[in-house]
């Protein structure tokens, strides 16, 4: 019977240090995924960008699957989630995107539920109420919910044709004018981002304001001193195109192409791949525009 125990008992004992081991190792990831993202948002091939992608988001899991409370970890999920479907992916394939965004919302609604009693019956009744249970958060707590309304928003504005998704309007703006109010600058001025989009994007039926969308975007541009080229794409691609603006379309986009690589050397990806969106837009240039 002793002979029997014992490798039980060193089996147990190795198995439960392999787990804790993995958790320890998970635990101590986040400087390294920073180092990754950062080697992730240098790059300046954006195939090899797409490519390697999927493979980072992949370890990033498996070290949350490690540490499934790490919240750390899981705002770099969220992140890297949401920019690589924003950056790369959204274009080329919005249902793959719509995927990548709603990853990134679970690992931000995950970190909120456990700062927010009763999340998630509060994510499924009156706005009111959620935003009065942002409002006692603390302005540390940005990132998740910023995330939440970004991942939510982007998703959104993938499936606009999609009921259920246009339901969503009230949640993600909760989420967002919360992270606004918490820190304005945080992620490049990330909360302008998606309030100039979104009132540049939405009609007035739905909540959406063109002079609102301006001082949202100007801010922005005000706070990454117009490093952070999405912006300017974004700008085109929802306000002037909302003011049915042309001369301001082209002469932002063209702003966006004539940018030097050098002056953001932490953005060269995004930036980027925002040159690659002006360039597309500058092409079907007269499909937003009314003939005169």
């Amino acid at each position: 019977m002793r002979k029997v125990l014992v490798p039980v008992l060193l089996s147990i004992a190795v198995n439960f240090g392999a787990c804790n081991f993995a958790k320890i190792v998970a635990d101590n990831a986040p400087p390294m995924m920073d180092d990754q993202t950062l080697a992730f948002y240098r790059e300046s091939s954006l195939k090899q960008a797409r490519e390697a992608a999927p493979a980072l988001l992949k370890l990033l899991d498996g070290f949350i699957i490690s540490s499934p409370d790490n919240e750390d970890l899981m705002i770099r999920g969220a992140a890297l989630y949401c920019g690589f479907a924003l950056t790369l992916v959204e274009d080329e394939d919005p249902e793959y995107a719509s995927s990548l965004y709603r990853h990134g919302y679970d690992y931000a609604i995950r970190i909120l539920a456990h700062k927010i009693e009763g999340l998630p019956a509060l994510l499924d009744g009156p706005v009111d109420k959620l935003s009065e249970a942002l409002a006692g958060l603390d302005p540390d707590d940005v990132a998740p919910v910023f995330w939440a309304g970004g991942c939510l928003g982007g998703w959104m504005n993938l499936n606009l044709e999609d009921v259920e998704a246009m339901a969503e309007i009230p949640k993600v703006l909760a989420f967002i004018r919360r992270a606004a109010q918490m820190d304005d600058t945080y992620y490049y001025g990330g909360p302008h981002l998606f309030l100039g989009i979104f009132n540049g994007t939405m009609g007035k039926a739905f909540g959406g304001d063109p002079e609102a969308s301006r001082a949202h975007f100007e801010r922005l541009f005000k706070i990454t001193k117009g490093k952070f080229l999405l912006g300017k794409v974004y700008f085109a691609k929802t306000y002037a195109v909302q003011t049915q603006n042309r001369a301001l379309f082209e002469s932002t986009l063209n702003e966006v192409l004539e940018a030097p690589q050098g002056d953001a050397p932490d953005l060269v990806m995004p930036n980027n791949a925002a040159k690659r969106k002006a360039e597309k837009l500058l092409e079907d240039v007269d499909d937003y525009f009314l003939d005169d």
